[in-house]
């Protein structure tokens, strides 16, 4: 008997299609067909999807809320999150956008008001070298802007080399573009340092990534370090990927600063406002590059993904850039607040030895090698385990942001 494709998985029916009439079924695995047009055929081995993973951090946060479910005390410090709301002022643009009619299709690069509001905002904020708003593309958070970005500039075998350990999404989006994670160990001091990074470059380096404030370490590069891999970049010819989410979360008197800034062309910038102005769930992100060839190709990335940000949420954006900035400081002192108290707690745990945050709202910490382990294990998901089972608490094992393969 033949079958055909119902709910993930084959059921008995009636003959296949013909080739060349209604289709064929072509193997997605080795229990599914999808349908194609030119005879059965198996899809190739390996597809580029295949090469990344669901992600670890959900599997912690589904074992945390199913205890919250059954009625236990959980403490979410898994994920980067904001706990605050969106400033008042930004919350009221984005009603008045719905009330105004603001719901339909956008340009697809963004709304002249905000791509505008960014350029002005990138000029005199972050100095950046730009000439109008047509090389500021708005995107479906800064996540969207990496995938749009390694999209546009990488070819198949290109390497990136990315800060070891390194936001899962950072390497991830690499593999999605058909490139190649090289990693680039941090120092114990947890530096991210131009001389590790030369030791990595190959002929078949495209990019390098720099992060600062750096998820998940909570580093922040000195003026003098970003120059240094700023002329290494130059020196080869390597691009920079620049994410500088974190921005604005810089403690004990940190400046950022950012390394489209210094003279060298090849930089592409991406911001975001999940984490300055607590709109995560909103999803925007800005990109900002001066080469025409490549903002033309992620133009066209942006057509193919998402065809323009929402357009409520981009009236609200140009309301955050453009409105009061104040809410940072008190936003900025809390997280300083919380930094110290659980640096300080931990400093004194026999389990775990943390490293110090200097920005962006997450904090690294080292296993005491005494550790006994959990459950027959010793790595980090035992101690995330042991974390939630003996507390409720929720942490990320340091191997997810370790670059896979």
């Amino acid at each position: 008997m033949n079958k055909r494709l119902t709910d993930g998985g084959l059921a008995e029916t009636e003959k296949w299609p013909e080739a060349g009439k209604l289709g064929c079924l072509r193997q997605a695995s080795k229990d599914t067909y999808n349908v194609g047009n030119w005879g059965i055929s198996k899809m190739a081995e390996t597809h580029p999807v295949d090469r990344i993973e669901l992600g670890g951090i959900v599997t912690i946060r589904d074992a945390l809320l199913a205890q919250q479910r059954r009625g236990r005390k959980v403490y979410r410090l898994e994920s980067g999150d904001p706990s605050f709301s969106i400033p008042g002022h930004v919350a009221e643009a984005l009603a008045k956008a719905i009330r105004d009619g603001h719901t339909h299709y956008t340009p697809g690069a963004g709304i002249p008001e905000l791509r505008q509001a960014l350029f002005e905002k990138l000029v005199k904020k972050n100095h950046l070298p730009l000439t109008g708003p047509d090389q500021v593309l708005v995107t479906n958070g800064a996540m969207h802007g990496l995938y749009i970005a390694y999209r546009a500039l990488l070819d198949p075998g290109d390497e990136v080399l990315v800060p070891d350990p390194t936001w899962t999404e950072t390497a991830d989006n690499v593999l999605l573009a058909g490139g190649e994670v090289v990693r680039v160990p941090l120092n114990p001091q947890l530096r991210y340092e131009a001389a590790a990074v030369a030791e990595k470059i190959t002929p078949r380096t495209k990019a390098l990534v720099i992060n600062s404030p750096h998820n998940p370490t909570g580093t922040v590069m000195t003026r003098e370090e970003v120059q240094a891999m700023v002329e290494l970049a130059a020196q080869h010819g390597v691009w920079i990927i620049s994410d500088e989410a974190y921005e604005d979360i810089l403690f004990d008197g940190r400046t950022h600063l950012s390394p489209g800034s210094l003279g060298y062309e090849r930089v592409i910038s991406l911001y975001s406002f999940s984490k300055s102005y607590a709109m995560s769930g909103l999803r925007l992100g800005y990109v900002a590059c001066t080469d025409p060839q490549l903002l033309e190709r992620m133009t066209k990335l942006l057509r193919c993904t998402i065809n323009g940000v929402n357009s409520a949420t981009q009236h609200a954006g140009v309301a955050a850039v453009t409105g009061p900035q104040d809410h940072l400081a008190a936003m900025v002192a809390e997280y300083q607040n919380r930094r110290d108290v659980l640096w300080g707690a931990l400093a004194h745990c026999r389990l775990l030895h943390p490293f110090k945050p200097e920005g962006a709202f997450y904090l690294w910490a080292a296993m005491d090698a005494a550790w006994e382990g959990y459950q027959g294990q010793r790595d980090g998901w035992a101690m995330t385990r042991y974390l939630i089972d003996a507390f409720g608490v929720g942490s990320s094992p340091g191997e997810v942001f370790r670059p896979a393969r």
